[in-house]
């Protein structure tokens, strides 16, 4: 969170003097209005013109964040409507959750001003159209300025934001003019969305095992592709079960991250010691000698020391046992069944492909570098063990090219970015992924000649 709560904090910085340029845009034309109306006999309320100025502050502020101060670049459409929200529940972390929710609640703002700076927009059509129809405005000027996406998932979120924003000043207004009924109907459309919100969440909690960050969002397009199958697949049930490590806290990874770096030396006193802690990762470090980062759920981490004396014109070399011994005195202790790669240019690998023995499950790889006098200067280690949790009802490998081939499958994206005409299907595998609750759940991974390898889910549902 701390990197994606810098860029809000410094998006809407940059928001503030656009605001104010709006503001006195508003006050003037305020101003304007009233001598005019003043002419014809009739004047403004306090809280009327109050809600024009904020209203027109609220636009510079919006035209700020969404176009002026984007970087340019590539622009795209997105066409697959409720993408973002699949991808949130997919990854169902709190960052990703915001990218729709900051997008409903940017359009709540207008849905309460306009209602209380000009009364058409008490009739809930003409407040619809104006949110969706500057949703549109900022969109296509996204993609006109090469300042983003056009996308149809921010069109129905700043919609729903803006409707949002009207329910709840009009069922504010209905009440404070005692009608009853009016306020009721005005407060369905929030009650429901919150309704939907907290079943999501709750439906989330009580699922036994959690999602694929990378699990189709949605379905791709593959009318026009033919699929050619250069592999056996089974009809048969792949092997169930799902594995389960207990994922990193907040404190158990600082624990962790604590006694590795005391195991180095490194002095957690020191004022340029630093500790960043972000949706599922913790970064810890000295900036100079010492930098470790962790991943909560699937305990993986990378250590990296001082680039000192490290050359990949002059590498370093180092033996198996060697090797074990260093890691060791990290408090890494490699498994006896993963074997050892030595990658070239001083880096080498502990490997161990979902090695099952007694509901243990050894998978993954640890690669680490060496310096030319020996020392470690960098490990990455996604090695992991872990233990069988349950059995669950898993999909054959034919059903899962079934699947591949109706677009059901991670990288939809690229497939649909490349478009290809044919596709060959070289091999199909059973794999184990990390979930976004901490259990290593099966998919099934095809690799293809004209695109990187993408996967399929294997859990039956």
């Amino acid at each position: 969170m701390h990197s994606f709560i810098s860029y809000i904090c410094y998006a809407f910085s940059e928001a503030v003097l656009p605001a104010l340029i709006g503001a006195a845009l508003g006050a003037a034309i305020l101003i304007a209005l009233w001598v005019k109306r003043r002419r014809e006999g009739m004047t403004f309320s306090l809280p009327q013109g109050t809600a024009i100025v904020l209203l027109f502050c609220y636009l510079g502020g919006l035209t700020a964040i969404t176009v002026l101060h984007r970087t340019a670049g590539a622009s795209w459409v997105q066409t697959h409507l409720f993408r973002a929200f699949w991808e949130a529940w997919n990854s169902f972390t709190l960052q990703i959750w915001l990218n729709p929710l900051l997008n409903i609640a940017m359009f709540v703002p207008l849905g309460v001003l306009l209602p209380l700076a000009a009364k058409p927009f008490r009739r809930w059509y003409w407040t619809l159209a104006a949110g969706a129809g500057g949703s549109f405005a900022i969109e296509t000027l996204q993609y006109i300025l090469q300042r983003g996406s056009a996308d149809v998932d921010d069109l129905f979120c700043n919609t729903l934001g803006a409707m949002l924003g009207w329910s709840l000043c009009m069922t504010a207004v209905s009440l404070a003019e005692k009608q009853w009924k009016a306020a009721g109907a005005c407060a369905a459309l929030p009650v429901l969305s919150a309704a939907v919100l907290a079943g999501v969440f709750l439906a989330y909690q009580l699922q036994p095992y959690g999602n694929l960050a990378d699990a189709p969002a949605f379905t791709a397009d593959t009318s026009g592709t033919k699929w050619v199958l250069e592999c056996d697949l089974s009809d048969e049930p792949g092997p169930s079960g799902v594995y389960w490590t207990e994922p990193f806290t907040k404190e158990s990874c600082d624990e962790f991250a604590f006694a590795f770096a005391q195991r180095l030396g490194v002095d957690l006193e020191d004022h340029y010691f630093d500790t960043d802690y972000y949706d599922n990762t913790a970064y810890y470090s000295n900036h100079h000698t010492f930098s470790l980062i962790v991943d909560y759920n699937d305990r993986s981490y990378r250590y990296g020391a001082s680039s000192e004396g490290f050359s990949f014109d002059d590498p370093g070399t180092a033996t198996e046992e060697e090797l074990r011994a260093a890691l060791k005195a990290l408090g890494i202790d490699v498994p006896e069944t993963a074997q050892f790669f030595d990658l070239g240019r001083s880096a080498y690998a502990f490997r161990a492909d979902r090695i099952e023995c007694d509901g243990t499950l050894t998978d993954g790889e640890l690669q680490c570098w060496v310096k030319k006098n020996g020392t470690l200067y960098q490990v990455d280690n996604a090695l992991s063990i872990s233990t069988l949790h349950g059995d669950a009802a898993v999909i054959s490998e034919a059903q899962a090219y079934e699947r591949l081939c109706r677009g059901r499958f991670s990288k939809a994206d690229m497939f649909e970015y490349y478009a290809p005409e044919e596709v060959h299907v070289t091999s199909c595998e059973l794999r184990y992924i990390i979930d976004s609750k901490g259990y290593r759940q099966p998919v099934y991974v095809f690799d293809m000649r004209e695109l990187d390898p993408v996967f399929v889910p294997a859990l039956t549902g």
